[in-house]
């Protein structure tokens, strides 16, 4: 039996790796999917054979997974994050690039020891383009640490799928913030994330900045926004691509590629 076990199994990247895998490996596979929120909860997600509730730093948490997935199985989706957004990536502190990396980056490495994974997926964005430069935060260093990652040799295999602007908890808390930071500051760090929004409301402030990561990676890349089905499609080519390293996604338009995109130390 394909077993899988999805973290972050509840969110837009989560949904579409359950998808995905359920439809690759059909009916007869097993998933087990982990979400964590401030309120406990037993409510079960969509599609899952097992759905376990808590913090996968934890060692309830994990022996939850071992007990529905056993030591062994087949793919690991590794699918939630959190950390400081909403400021240039280069004026992340130290501190602020630790405390992000706690959950969006090394569970991933505590995982891979603990568990026999034939596959561990990781998950980034473009963090390089001009908008995400200027308003991805300590996130960004984050998700290098999981580009650099993905190149290593592990006990698993390591693949990352790169997505581009989708709708999501994250993206909705970065442009939370921007408003929050105009609102409090009249100001941003970021002069083009600061144009979007002078002489006018914050709201349109926040439709001009999407409108403006549209306009870049349609640009860069050939099509934006990323919806879900493009997240599943992305996840389906993975499968179906002999060790993958960096599966792109950016709208309809999915690619492979195996550079990493690096950014410069931080400051302090």
């Amino acid at each position: 039996m394909t077993t899988c076990v999805i973290v972050g199994g509840s969110g837009v990247m989560g949904t579409a790796a359950l998808q995905a895998f359920r439809e690759h490996f059909g009916s007869e596979a097993k998933i087990v999917a982990n979400w964590f929120a401030k309120a406990p909860s037993d409510e079960p997600i969509e599609g899952a054979d097992v759905t376990i509730f808590g913090d996968i730093t934890s060692e309830d948490c994990l022996a939850k997974i071992e007990s529905a997935a056993g030591k062994k199985f087949d793919y690991l989706f590794y699918a939630t994050a959190l950390g400081a957004v909403g400021f240039p990536i280069k004026d992340s502190t130290q501190e602020q690039i630790d405390q992000s990396n706690q959950l969006s980056f090394l569970p991933l490495l505590s995982l891979e020891e603990r568990f026999d994974v034939g596959t561990l997926v990781g998950y980034s964005t473009f963090y390089k383009t001009r908008h995400q430069l200027g308003s991805y935060g300590a996130m960004g260093y984050s998700k290098e640490a999981i580009e650099k990652w993905a190149l290593e040799s592990g006990k698993s295999k390591h693949a990352c799928i790169r997505a581009g602007l989708f709708e999501s908890f994250s993206s909705r808390g970065i442009k939370l913030l921007l408003r929050k930071t105009f609102r409090d500051n009249k100001a941003m760090a970021d002069p083009l994330i600061h144009s979007y929004f002078e002489n006018g409301t914050t709201s349109e402030g926040v439709d001009k900045f999407i409108a403006g990561i549209v306009a870049e990676e349609r640009e860069l890349f050939g099509d934006s926004p990323t919806v879900a089905q493009n997240l599943k499609d992305a996840h389906l080519k993975m499968f179906k691509t002999e060790d993958p390293c960096f599966v792109n996604v950016c709208g309809a338009k999915i690619w492979l590629s195996k550079e990493p995109q690096l950014l410069e130390a931080p400051q302090g």
